[in-house]
């Protein structure tokens, strides 16, 4: 076979090089147009050394370089079928033997394909890979700005005067949310130089003892920057989960609603609060300074 290709050698690598730029459209980036001589030189010269030797290794190095570099399996499969028509019309002859060298032609081309196949492939797989964690942290980031967005919401800071805040709290209260709490409550009150902050757990549904002990570090921390904690709206249940927990509540005001509170941190401040006779037909409250 060997001796019959020689002198084709040069004929079959000029039409090798035409099918490679007819489907250079096919190919990566990183492969470019003016390179495409070489590849066909290359591609022709291991074809000789698989027909002389059948060493199948070689092709297959070969397939992985060139897909490595950028030669898509569109544009090789345009070449095989164009080097096999090549082949076919420069054969001497039509007996079984040049039936073989096509056949045996056409194998090392297959080797080709099958290895510039399998890099696309794990390439492919890559970009799949690559693309899965793009969009799963695409997701986790929104999800995680859609939490903080729902944390803030449900956890409103109320100025209700100079220096007194309250913060009510509704729904279920869990770890990362009693953090969030923590976090804002604090921040507020070196903003806003908060005396007293009113913590108000009306619309708490359950009180547990990790709520519980929530609520006391918050207090704690609110005592660290100087302001007074108060509690309000304990219920008979958070009572008794007080009492069960055996919670240290030393310092830390606790009041059965908002409106006590409220009454208490005012006074706090130097503000007497007593009922007016339109106030009381009305069941309002007012204050006024000493």
């Amino acid at each position: 076979m060997q001796s019959w290709i020689d002198p084709e050698h040069q004929a079959l690598t000029k039409g090798a090089t035409k099918a490679l730029k007819d489907n250079a459209v096919h190919n990566r980036s990183g492969l470019p147009p003016f390179r495409l001589p070489q590849v066909a030189q290359q591609i022709l010269t291991e074809l000789l050394h698989f027909l002389s030797t059948g060493d199948t290794g070689p092709a297959l190095s070969l397939g992985e370089k060139l897909g490595h570099q950028g030669l898509g399996l569109r544009a090789l499969l345009g070449l095989s079928r164009a080097l096999v028509r090549e082949v076919l019309a420069r054969l001497p002859g039509t007996a079984p033997e040049a039936l073989e060298q096509v056949a045996r032609v056409n194998d090392y081309l297959t080797l080709l394909v099958d290895a510039v196949a399998e890099k696309e492939r794990r390439e492919i797989g890559v970009q799949r890979d690559e693309m899965q964690l793009a969009l799963e942290s695409a997701i986790q980031n929104r999800e995680s700005e859609l939490r903080r967005i729902i944390l803030e919401l449900s956890t409103p800071i109320m100025p209700v005067y100079d220096h007194i805040v309250v913060l009510p709290l509704i729904g279920k209260i869990d770890a990362e949310r009693a953090a969030r709490i923590t976090e804002f409550l604090l921040r507020a009150v070196v903003e806003r130089q908060v005396h007293t902050a009113i913590l108000d757990v009306t619309g708490v549904p359950a009180v547990d003892g990790e709520v519980v002990a929530a609520l006391v570090r918050t207090a704690r921390a609110l005592e660290l920057l100087g302001a007074h904690p108060v509690l309000v709206g304990i219920r008979p249940e958070i009572a008794r989960a007080l009492s069960e927990h055996s919670v240290d509540l030393a310092g830390i005001v606790v009041l059965s609603n908002l409106q006590s509170g409220i009454v208490y941190a005012l006074r706090r401040e130097g503000l007497e609060v007593s009922s007016s006779p339109l106030s009381q037909r009305r069941s309002t409250h007012g204050y006024r300074g000493r």
